[in-house]
């Protein structure tokens, strides 16, 4: 998600639909079977930062996914593992990328990072560098995460996963940006390993989504469909994966979970670790992940919140207010219910 500054946060939130999501608890999946091949989980938007002690709040989600039983083999970490490095200090991003890491780290099986708006520095008109830092793009994040590149692929018991990068590098005339898009050359590097690996039962990874339906269940017609919420070029991207074996996407970014199954793809869209931005859960959802569960070639799945208490900074004015019209929001609902079921609704 796209920040700017506190007041245009407030109106960007409105925009995109995010500021009063209906809360629930989604238990669709594509399968149902008890006993299962591996399993894995996918953790995304974890916004790593020591404010309202989100470093304590990834603590307490690496805690929960090492006390599954039994254990998953691995982790597919969504992006935005760092709450930001487009509008922060170097050292505040730094510093932040170290946290994220040595709390990865603590995993008790292998991870996959893949690269997030937020995880890249300084690729934004408002960066806090020159337009000439050497360190501008995604050079110290494939450093720390000991990355060759920031797409890639591999295989697990017979599965093949591609770990895909959405942020585009482009110029612009305030200096290097960032678009939300693939782009041609990873689109063709996607074509062939799809292609080497067509026998395999495939899943995908990406930090912006492909399909996001933010604008159409806030009914709100000024939200485009492009608009930061999704990969420019997805028609692409679908054209192409739906020529192989893909059996999922799995998407982040908007921190709000979804479950889209379209041309026989399931386009899986995971909670936030963060919930808000480690702000609370004003947009409708408790901190957590997906877990995945395989069997033979298909998928099951099911969304896991983990405990923990947010903790507001004396400036968190607005998450405050969003939190209450949550909470007030919640209440009507429950109000206009009970009114709906006992017959005393008011005209």
């Amino acid at each position: 998600m796209k920040y700017a500054s506190r007041r245009e946060f407030l109106k960007l939130s409105l925009f995109t639909g995010v500021s009063l999501s209906i809360p629930f608890s989604p238990k669709l999946q594509a399968n149902h079977f008890d006993d299962f091949d591996f399993s894995f989980v996918h953790l995304t938007d974890m916004h790593v930062k020591r404010k309202r002690k989100g470093d304590l709040g990834y603590k307490a989600c690496i805690k929960h996914v090492n006390q599954l039983k039994p254990a998953p083999d691995l982790v597919l970490m969504g992006g935005d593992g760092t709450f930001d490095g487009m509008y922060t200090e170097k050292e505040e991003y730094l510093d932040q990328l170290d946290l994220f890491k040595s709390i990865s780290d603590q995993l008790k099986v292998p991870y996959y990072p893949c690269i997030g708006n937020h995880d890249t520095f300084g690729l934004s008109s408002r960066r806090k560098t020159t337009p000439d830092d050497p360190d501008i793009g995604k050079e110290l994040y494939k450093k720390k995460l000991g990355l060759d590149s920031t797409y890639y692929s591999f295989d697990h018991k017979n599965w093949h996963f591609v770990v895909m990068d959405s942020m585009l590098e482009k110029d612009s005339a305030d200096g290097p940006v960032q678009d939300h898009a693939f782009g041609e050359h990873q689109l063709n590097w996607l074509r062939r390993d799809l292609g080497a690996h067509s026998k395999k039962p495939t899943l995908i990874l990406t930090h912006v989504a492909a399909f996001c339906n933010i604008g159409q269940y806030n009914s709100d017609p000024d939200l485009k469909a492009m608009n930061h919420m999704v990969v420019k070029d997805n028609l692409a991207f679908r054209e192409i994966i739906e020529r192989h074996n893909v059996k999922a996407v799995l998407q982040g970014h908007s921190h709000i979970p979804e479950d889209y199954l379209f041309n026989d793809i399931w386009y899986i869209t995971s909670q936030s670790v963060s919930a808000a931005w480690w702000g609370g859960n004003w947009k409708g959802y408790e901190p957590g992940y997906t877990l995945l569960k395989v069997k033979g070639d298909q998928l099951q799945w099911e969304r896991i919140n983990f405990e923990w208490t947010h903790h507001l900074e004396p400036d968190d004015v607005l998450e405050k207010q969003k939190n209450e019209e949550l909470a007030a929001y919640i209440a009507r609902q429950k109000k206009l219910k009970e009114q709906e079921i006992s017959g005393t609704l008011q005209e």
